[in-house]
């Protein structure tokens, strides 16, 4: 069966996906700088209303300065003349009144001939824009001596002498007005009243015409009307409609013209707020003071430039939907013209609001409301108004640092992750090329080692030396594997020819000392067999024997003492000594597998050893720890002294078959299922080997079993 290859993300690109992750860094800092701007515009929020209330207090119980019109307000048809911020030129365009223009409006008549007015204040300039519904226009002939034979707009006011006048506005053709004074029944002997001036401009359904009027030529009562006479036959030239301003009970012929009360404007003046719009309403949303002061002082060189605000305000809604989630907009002017209403509205209502907005100028800003109040009433409110752009700037510039920073941090640590990961991946690959070439495709070794990052100090070294040496023991069990048949043949003929030659002549033979030789001769033959295949035996099935063995306290003391005494009975050739305690040296062991490691040892040893010298045998005992040492004079073992405890690694010639490098292998691995450890040592002066086993002694050897057996 097929195996199917494991797909996934590269090195490189998970590396990258590490790196990406440093978005979280603007992320945090965006939400900081949310939260920084949040407790910035409270904090502007609240120390307006602070104002607000302050300047309330300096208007609280002054009646007079909310009642100083002339007449009561409630026997007139009002005219409102607004408050105008910015430049007003008389072009017929409206588009520089502003955008709270709708709210100023107010409609006089119905149908063909009404109109649309507003008025505005500024500079000591009375303005009006008049929006004339008319589908026949009518132009006055200039060659023509009568005034009104024609459309025209008809200003009535009274002067600062108490003297009605009339204005006569009549256009020739759209443009510039020519303003006659006096009444439209005199004949036409007056001169153009010069200090007036309009303009007309068509519309689909009619004209507009914006006028300018002079405050200084109407009278302290503030009488004044508008009216547009409707002329439609221009060969009758009789009027078809007159559309007034004057009340509709007709009990006076003026409108009151309302406006800015000068003293409340002083005192507005003199409290010397810089940067600060400051206004003063009366409880019939009419507003009474209205100061924008700007101090040029604060235009300092030190605020960024617009360009870069103007690129905040782009980047703002794109970063707080992805930052925070939601969608972030500054009020549109007309939802700003309603949240100041609702703040008039609420502080009117007694209770203070502060909102943010968009001002007339297009910026961010905060007003705040707040209530004017004498015993029992609400006299009008106080309404401060601030740009809150320095708060911008400042949040913008600590967006434009972080995102500055976050980028080049984010570019340099993806460069170099991707970098580190091309070099990584490289690193890799080549390793993985020299591995996959070491085994050809039948699975044999063509190098027997591996040369490729063994240098190298990081991970892939560790994996490059770890591949090396597999490769080494792999090269070792190939070169064992390929000697193993020849050896086995060899060792296994040479027993089964004495067997097969002993058995023919025990089966030939008569005499029973013969036949006992011949017996003895088959025995020896079996015997070398068997040796043959423990070896080969022992290291698979140590472990499993191991894991089913069960241990015992046993006093190894008297078990080393024995095994040496017996072990020197049987090689009369060989002398061994054993040094041992007096004490007890109990452990927790399996007493065969301990004879069975010694075995290994000693086997080790006599081989080894230098035929006029002892072989020793020594037990130490310790607080937690016995070690049996088995030494001989002989000669040293070169190079690494740790790897002949692995398995199929021996230390003979080439020309001794028996061994298979299996039998330090079998000791290593009974040692540790002890819970002990075995190492090989030259001795100090190079005459030769010791081998030592360190074991745990009775209480020790419990616990570490009990692990093992978990």
């Amino acid at each position: 069966m097929s195996r199917r290859r494991i797909r996934g993300p590269k090195l490189r690109v998970k590396l990258l996906l590490v790196a990406i992750v440093l978005l979280v860094v603007p992320w945090l800092s965006y939400i900081q700088l949310v939260e920084m701007e949040r407790l910035l515009v409270q904090s502007q929020k609240n120390a307006q209303l602070l104002m607000a209330s302050s300047i309330a207090t300096l208007f609280n119980n002054r009646v007079d300065l909310f009642n100083d019109l002339p007449v009561q307000i409630e026997d007139y048809e009002h005219l409102y003349a607004h408050p105008i911020e910015g430049n007003i030129i008389v072009d017929g365009d409206e588009t520089d009144w502003g955008p709270n223009l709708s709210r100023q409006i107010r409609s006089f008549g119905e149908g063909d001939g009404s109109f649309d007015l507003a008025l505005g204040e500024q500079s000591n300039q009375l303005y009006g824009l008049v929006q004339v519904r008319d589908s026949e226009r009518v132009y006055r002939n200039p060659w023509s001596i009568q005034i009104d034979s024609a459309d025209h707009i008809l200003i009535k006011y009274i002067d600062t002498s108490d003297t009605a006048q009339h204005i006569s506005l009549t256009f020739t053709e759209p443009g510039v007005a020519i303003a006659f004074q006096g009444s439209p029944e005199v004949d036409a002997g007056k001169m153009p009243f010069t200090n007036i001036g309009a303009f007309l401009r068509e519309t689909t359904d009619g004209f507009i015409v914006e006028f300018v009027f002079p405050l200084a030529n109407m009278g302290a009562r503030r009488d004044f009307s508008v009216a547009y006479v409707d002329v439609d036959d221009p060969t009758s030239q009789q009027p078809r409609a007159i559309t007034e301003t004057i009340p509709t009970s007709e009990s006076e012929s003026f409108g009151l013209v309302v406006f800015r009360s000068e003293e409340t404007v002083n005192l507005i003046e003199s409290l010397g707020y810089v940067d600060t719009r400051i206004q003063v309403v009366d409880n019939q949303h009419r507003t009474r003071g209205d100061i924008d002061v700007s101090d040029p002082a604060s235009d300092s060189a030190d605020d960024p430039p617009r360009g870069l605000l103007d690129i905040f305000s782009v980047l703002r809604p794109f970063l707080h939907r992805v930052f925070i989630g939601e969608e972030f907009r500054e009020p549109t002017p007309q939802e700003s013209l309603s949240l100041e209403q609702s703040a008039i509205g609420s502080a009117l209502g007694g209770e203070p609001l502060a909102v943010r907005r968009t001002s007339s100028s297009g910026s961010p800003s905060i007003l705040a409301a707040h209530p004017v109040q004498s015993p029992g009433s609400i006299l009008g409110a106080v309404v401060v108004e601030q740009d809150i752009e320095h708060i911008l700037s400042f949040q913008q510039r600590a967006l434009e640092q972080i995102l500055l920073v976050s980028l080049i941090a984010l570019f340099i640590v993806i460069a170099v992750a991707l970098g580190y990961s091309i070099r990584l991946a490289y690193r890799i690959q080549k390793l993985g090329s020299s591995a996959s070439r070491a085994i050809d495709e039948h699975g044999r070794l063509t190098e027997p080692s591996l040369s490729v990052e063994v240098n190298a100090g990081d991970e892939i070294g560790d994996l490059a030396r770890s591949i090396r040496n597999m490769l080494e023991r792999l090269s070792q069990h190939q070169v064992f594997l390929q000697r193993m048949p020849r050896t086995l043949r060899h060792e296994i003929n040479n027993p089964l020819n004495t067997v097969s030659t002993s058995l023919e002549n025990l089966r030939s033979s008569t005499e029973p000392a013969e036949q006992e030789r011949y017996l003895q001769s088959a025995r020896r033959g079996i015997d070398r067999i068997g040796r043959l295949v423990q070896n080969l035996s022992d290291a698979a099935s140590l472990e499993d024997s191991l894991k089913n063995e069960e241990f015992s306290v046993v006093n190894l003391e008297e078990l080393v003492r024995n095994y040496a005494e017996n072990l020197q009975s049987a090689n009369a050739d060989i002398e061994l000594v054993y040094r041992g305690g007096k004490v007890p040296a109990l452990a927790h062991v399996s007493d065969f597998h301990i004879e069975q490691m010694l075995d290994k040892i000693v086997d080790n040893a006599i081989d080894f050893h230098r035929p006029d010298s002892p072989i020793k045998i020594q037990l130490d005992q310790g607080t937690k720890y016995l070690r049996i040492t088995v030494a001989n004079r002989g000669p040293a073992i070169p190079g690494d002294l740790g790897s002949l405890f692995d398995s199929l690694v021996s230390q003979r010639s080439e020309q001794s078959t028996l061994h298979f490098g299996l039998g330090l292998y079998v000791v290593r691995v009974i040692a540790e299922f002890h819970g002990g450890k075995v190492r090989a040592i030259n001795l100090k002066d190079g005459s030769g080997v010791a081998v030592s086993v360190d074991l745990p002694l009775a209480q020790e050897s419990t616990s570490r079993s009990s692990e093992l057996a978990a």
